[in-house]
């Protein structure tokens, strides 16, 4: 009886170990979002690693009166995006959104993309926030 408990507790433990071994051990990256045009929209975003080529993307903001804001990882630049989005976010709905991108977060930090709201899904061409992701 012994034996068999000590090896219970052993195969416990070793499980216990791989799956330590298994979740990435990158702290998350949290970068502030520049307000633009005025909108008031002030906030941040925060990227974790999941592993190999996926990370979650959180932005948490004060909307200032912007209850649903399109979001988007574009090629680019804060002060010159490419328009055509890399990357679709989830909406940030009532200030906040969550997303799984199929990217490393070595690759996102890697420079030249950004990340953008918008005003709505009526004012597309009006944004909101942005930061470049360095």
């Amino acid at each position: 009886m012994k034996q068999l408990l000590f090896v219970l507790a052993t195969t416990a433990l070793l499980v216990s170990v791989a799956a330590c071994a298994a979740q990435p051990s990158v702290t998350p990256t949290s970068l502030t979002l520049e307000t633009l045009n005025g909108s008031g929209v002030t906030g941040s975003v925060t990227l974790t690693s999941l592993g190999e080529a996926r990370t979650r993307v959180e932005v948490q903001v004060d909307p200032a009166g912007h209850p649903d804001m399109p979001a988007h990882i574009h090629p680019g630049t804060c002060a010159e995006l490419v328009p055509q989005p890399r990357y679709p976010l989830a909406s940030v709905v009532d200030g906040r959104s969550t997303t799984e991108v199929a990217a490393s977060l070595e690759e996102l930090l890697a420079g030249d993309v950004a990340l953008n709201l918008h005003a709505s899904n009526e004012e597309m061409e009006l944004y909101t926030a942005c930061v470049n992701l360095r």
